[in-house]
C-alpha cells in the first residue's frame, strides 16, 4: 500500500453537532455540582469548628476568593467531563488515530479521578489539621491571605493539565481554543462563585454575636510577657469584668452569666465543689477585664475570691505582638499573667510592710494616671519596664512597693504591674543563658523544675500594692 501525503498529520476532528450543547450542559450541571460539594464541606467544617463563643469566621473578601478557587476547579473538571464526552465515539467512525484519541479520554478520565482524589485527601487533611491544632485550630492553619498563591497554582495547573494530551495531538491549532477556553473558564468562575450555596453571614452572626466583646466592651490588656496555657487540665472558673455599651457600667459575669459581686462568692463555691479536694486548694481563676474598668470593682471582686481561698489569679492577656487574631487569645485564655492575689492575706500587710524594711534596695513606686514616680524620678510606663531592670540588676535583694489609688482603671494598673514582670523575666533570661545556655521560656517550656527555681529564687517578684481608698 502506498502512503499518502501527509498521512502523520491527524485530520480535523469532527463532533456531531448535537453533541456540543449537551456537552456543555452535562459540563456545566457537574461544575454546579463540584462547586456545591465544595462550598458545602467548607461551611461543614466551619459548622464543626464551633467552640464556646467562636468559630472559623470568614470575611466577605475571604469567603469571595475561596468560591472563587472552587468555581475555577468546578469549571475546569467540567470542561474535562465535556471534552470526554464529545471524543468519547467507536473508532471505526472517528478519522483521528485511534492511540491519539484513546489518549485524549484516558487523560481525561485519569485527570477527573484524580482531582477527586486529591479533593477527598485535601478536606480530610486539613480537617486532621484542625483538630490537631486544638480548639481555634482554624488561626493556626489557615491559609489566607499569606498562601493565596498555592490555590492561584493548583488552578493554572490543573487548567493545562486538561489541555496536555489534546496539545501534543493537534500541536499549534489548540493554541487558539486554549486562549478560546481560558476565557470562557474565567468568565464561567467568576459568575459561579457570586453563587452562595448557603448564606456564610447566618451562621457567623449566630456564634458572634454571642461574643463578649460584641454584646459588650471587652478591650483585653496587651502584654509582652505571658504564660501560654497548652490546654485545660480541669475546669477554670473564667470571670469577665466589662462594660455596658450604653449605660458604660461594669458588670460582672461567671461564664458569661451576668451575677452580682454578692452572688460571686456563692458561684466560686459551686465551682469549687465540684472539683477534688486537692484541686480545690490551688483552682486557678482566669480574669478577663476590660481596660477601663475602674480598680475599685476589681478590688471588690479581688476581695470576694480572697475569701474563698484564691490565692493567684490569671489576668487574660493579647501579646503585644500577636502571632494569631486577637480571637484566639481571648476566647481559649491562651495567654496570661499570674499574680498573686494579696487581698488573700490583706490582714498580713503591717507584717509585710515591715519586712520590706529588710531589704537593702528599697523601691518606691507612685503609680497615677500619666505615669510613675520612683522617688523624684517621673517616667512614662514604657520606661518603667528599663528602669527596674537596671534598679533590680545592680541589687536584686529588692523589694517594691506600689502606692495606688482606687479611681485607676485596669488599664493604668496593669502598665505597672506588667511594666515589673517584663524586667523580671529580662533578668531571668539573661541569667538563664548566662548559667545553663538556653533561654527562660525554654526552661520553663522543657519542665526544667530545679533549674526555674534557682533562677526564680535570685530574680524573684516581690512587690506590695499599698491602696489609697476613696
Amino acid at each position: 500500500m502506498t502512503l499518502k501525503k501527509g498521512f502523520l498529520k491527524p485530520d480535523s476532528l469532527s463532533v456531531p453537532k448535537y453533541k456540543y450543547p449537551i456537552g456543555i450542559i452535562l459540563g456545566l450541571v457537574l461544575a454546579f455540582y463540584l462547586y456545591s460539594l465544595q462550598y458545602m464541606t467548607r461551611e461543614a467544617i466551619r459548622w464543626f469548628s464551633i467552640s464556646d463563643d467562636d468559630l472559623w469566621l470568614l470575611s466577605d473578601s475571604e469567603v469571595s476568593f475561596y468560591n472563587l478557587i472552587f468555581a475555577f476547579i468546578s469549571i475546569i473538571v467540567g470542561q474535562s467531563f465535556c471534552f470526554i464526552y464529545w471524543f468519547h465515539r467507536p473508532l471505526k467512525v472517528h478519522k483521528l488515530k485511534a492511540g491519539r484519541l484513546q489518549s485524549i479520554i484516558h487523560e481525561q478520565r485519569f485527570f477527573n479521578w484524580y482531582v477527586l482524589a486529591w479533593f477527598s485527601k485535601t478536606a480530610t487533611m486539613y480537617g486532621i489539621l484542625f483538630a490537631m491544632a486544638g480548639t481555634g485550630g482554624y488561626y493556626v492553619v489557615s491559609m489566607y491571605p499569606y498562601n493565596n498563591y498555592v490555590f492561584i497554582l493548583i488552578v493554572i495547573v490543573m487548567f493545562f493539565q486538561v489541555w496536555n494530551s489534546i496539545l501534543l495531538t493537534f500541536k499549534r491549532r489548540a493554541y487558539k481554543w486554549i486562549m478560546l477556553s481560558f476565557t470562557v473558564v474565567s468568565l464561567l468562575s467568576f459568575g459561579l462563585s457570586k453563587i452562595n450555596i448557603v448564606d456564610y453571614k447566618i451562621l457567623n452572626e449566630k456564634v458572634v454575636s454571642k461574643q463578649l466583646e460584641k454584646k459588650y466592651h471587652l478591650r483585653l490588656p496587651t502584654s509582652n510577657v505571658y504564660q501560654t496555657q497548652s490546654r485545660r487540665l480541669y475546669y477554670v472558673p473564667n470571670i469577665s469584668l466589662v462594660k455596658t455599651k450604653n449605660e458604660n457600667k461594669p458588670i460582672l459575669l461567671v461564664d458569661d452569666n451576668e451575677n452580682t459581686i454578692a452572688s460571686l462568692t456563692n458561684e466560686i463555691l459551686k465551682i469549687k465543689n465540684k472539683l477534688p479536694l486537692e484541686l480545690q486548694l490551688g483552682m486557678p481563676v482566669n480574669l478577663k477585664i476590660d481596660r477601663e474598668i475602674p480598680m475599685s470593682f476589681v478590688r471588690q471582686i479581688n476581695k470576694s475570691m480572697a475569701l474563698n481561698d484564691i490565692e493567684m489569679i490569671s489576668y487574660i492577656v493579647i501579646p503585644k505582638e500577636a502571632e494569631y487574631d486577637p480571637r484566639y487569645y481571648v476566647y481559649r485564655e491562651k495567654t496570661h499573667v499570674i499574680t498573686f492575689n494579696q487581698l488573700h492575706e490583706d490582714f498580713k500587710l503591717e507584717l509585710y510592710l515591715e519586712q520590706v524594711k529588710e531589704y537593702s534596695n528599697q523601691i518606691n513606686i507612685k503609680v497615677t494616671k500619666t505615669g510613675c514616680q520612683i522617688d523624684d524620678l517621673h517616667i512614662s510606663y514604657e520606661e518603667l519596664s528599663i528602669i527596674l531592670e537596671k534598679k533590680i540588676g545592680n541589687d536584686n535583694n529588692y523589694a517594691i512597693k506600689f502606692m495606688m489609688k482606687d479611681e485607676l482603671n485596669f488599664e493604668t494598673y496593669f502598665k505597672a504591674i506588667s511594666g515589673l514582670h517584663e524586667a523580671v523575666f529580662i533578668l531571668r533570661n539573661q541569667e538563664s543563658l548566662k548559667k545553663f545556655g538556653i533561654d527562660y521560656k525554654s526552661l520553663v517550656a522543657n519542665y526544667m523544675r530545679d533549674e526555674q527555681k534557682a533562677i526564680d529564687r535570685k530574680y524573684p517578684l516581690r512587690y506590695l500594692e499599698i491602696w489609697e481608698e476613696k
